[in-house]
């Protein structure tokens, strides 16, 4: 199978499996994350920022570009949308991964949520540190965001700064909600977020189910 119909394939499949989420709109500001793995970093870089037209005419007017803390040559893009659905409709199509299977990307692992607490983004040519995403599936979403929002987030144990939290959900059964953060060290991050601590504190706020990636920060900007 050509490789740009079995990434369709790919994406179309996990749609099918995640109807609940679009039962409801998407039509609002939300976040985009992509993680793929790409031959040449500055070739992968250069095919996303080359259609930077087409993704502003589709509502995404910033971007980070992060590098995968522990896969080789897989790299990772937030992107911020003005509206979801419509940021949404032009990283799943023909023409966003035509550019991007040029440049060598591969099947990508695509998440998204609308801001609950949006993310800022910024011209930052370089960067130091890095960025935490996690992916948590909820039982019950607003108790896990009132849970979320009343704890300390400066968790003794934790070996590098945290910052700039955002949260950004889907509806269903169960709920998502991906939680972001900046990191002063990001290799220290994977120790603690699997900590005992961690796993107690996500299993009594009614977590589910869990996935991170780890991100090194490399630039950032708006369109």
């Amino acid at each position: 199978m050509h490789k740009s119909l079995l990434k369709l394939f790919t994406l179309s499949t996990f749609l099918l499996f995640n109807c609940s989420v679009f039962a409801a709109s998407l039509n609002g500001p939300g976040n985009i994350f992509i993680r793929q793995k790409a031959e040449k970093r500055v070739d992968y870089l250069m095919a996303f920022l080359n259609q930077a037209a087409a993704l502003k005419a589709h509502g995404i007017t910033g971007y980070s570009f992060h590098r995968d803390l522990k896969e080789k040559n897989t790299y990772i893009f937030c992107l911020k949308c003005t509206d979801l659905e419509k940021g949404l409709s032009f990283v799943q199509s023909p023409e966003f991964h035509s550019d991007m299977d040029k440049a060598g990307g591969r099947i990508p692992q695509v998440w998204w949520g609308l801001d609950e607490v949006g993310r800022t983004y910024r011209d930052l040519p370089e960067q130091g540190g890095g960025i935490v995403i996690a992916r948590n599936e909820v039982r019950d979403y607003p108790f896990w965001l009132k849970c979320f929002k009343a704890q300390n987030h400066n968790h003794e144990g934790r070996k590098y700064k945290n910052s700039d939290y955002s949260i950004h959900y889907l509806p269903g059964k169960p709920a998502v909600a991906i939680v972001v953060h900046e990191a002063s060290d990001v290799s220290k991050a994977p120790q603690f977020m699997t900590s005992d601590h961690m796993n107690g504190e996500m299993e009594s706020t009614g977590v589910v189910g869990l996935e991170i990636w780890y991100g090194v920060n490399i630039e950032e900007g708006v369109f």
